[in-house]
């Protein structure tokens, strides 16, 4: 998968991309990824009468946005992958680390995108959980999203130390400054979610839950925020003359 993607001809052309041949962890790391798709339809409605049928077509959309999100967090490993191409002892610990959380990633967000179709479509799928139970879940969630994404904040900050080492052109340099903060905007969403769920839940279970959820919409208006900031700094490199010499 990796090997066929850097003949992609969206690539930008202002990278040296060092990762074009993946070694065997990053081919482990794919695999983890297609097993934790798998696990995604594990334990389902299994379809003995056309009532269980429909039952299992409406398991459909949890199954498409836990699909979604698990290949968000996998183009990320790819574009670092395929940008940085680091192999170190250090790199190595982090990548095992990440396969790990994956795992236990797929569980939660599998049960969440259930309980959320129940509620949603008023379906009958076999999932235990009280009302009470429900912050906890959130909790449980925002724990394993976040350290994914801690994983991948230290992959950045490994590939900025070692700036000199990969030879980064200044478009490279500020990408990885870039990312670096958008780690940080994905760790820290998660993070107030979990603060929100913690401080409101024994007040009212409903209202932590719900603020809770809604906290995940920051992601839409940081993001946009981000994007402007990295697009505008981009434009401001390319017309400097900083820009030109470091692509000689």
């Amino acid at each position: 998968m990796r090997t066929k993607l850097k003949n992609y001809s969206f690539r930008d052309p202002n990278f040296n991309y060092r990762g074009k041949n993946p070694g065997r962890l990053d081919n482990l790391t794919d695999a983890v990824f297609g097993i934790a798709i798998t696990l995604l339809i594990f334990n389902l409605v299994n379809p003995n009468s056309f009532e269980d049928l429909v039952a299992f077509t409406k398991t459909l959309p949890a199954f498409l946005v836990s699909i979604a999100f698990l290949m968000l967090v996998w183009k990320e490993h790819v574009n670092f992958s395929l940008i940085y191409g680091l192999h170190s002892a250090w790199i190595e610990t982090l990548n095992v680390l990440f396969i790990a959380l994956i795992i236990f990633y797929v569980y939660p967000l599998r049960f969440w995108t259930l309980f959320l179709t129940n509620f949603l479509f008023e379906t009958d799928i076999s999932i235990q959980i009280r009302g009470a139970q429900v912050p906890d879940l959130m909790i449980y969630y925002g724990f394993v999203a976040m350290a994914l994404y801690i994983c991948l904040l230290f992959f950045y900050l490994n590939a900025s130390r070692n700036r000199e080492f990969l030879q980064l052109n200044s478009y490279e340099i500020l990408h990885t400054r870039m990312q670096i903060s958008r780690m940080v905007i994905f760790i820290t969403v998660p993070l107030v979610s979990i603060l929100v769920i913690s401080l409101l839940r024994g007040v009212n279970v409903g209202l932590a839950s719900i603020l809770g959820g809604m906290t995940y919409i920051l992601y839409t208006p940081l993001m946009i925020f981000w994007s402007k900031k990295y697009n505008s700094k981009i434009k401001e490199l390319k017309g400097s003359n900083q820009f030109q010499d470091s692509l000689r």
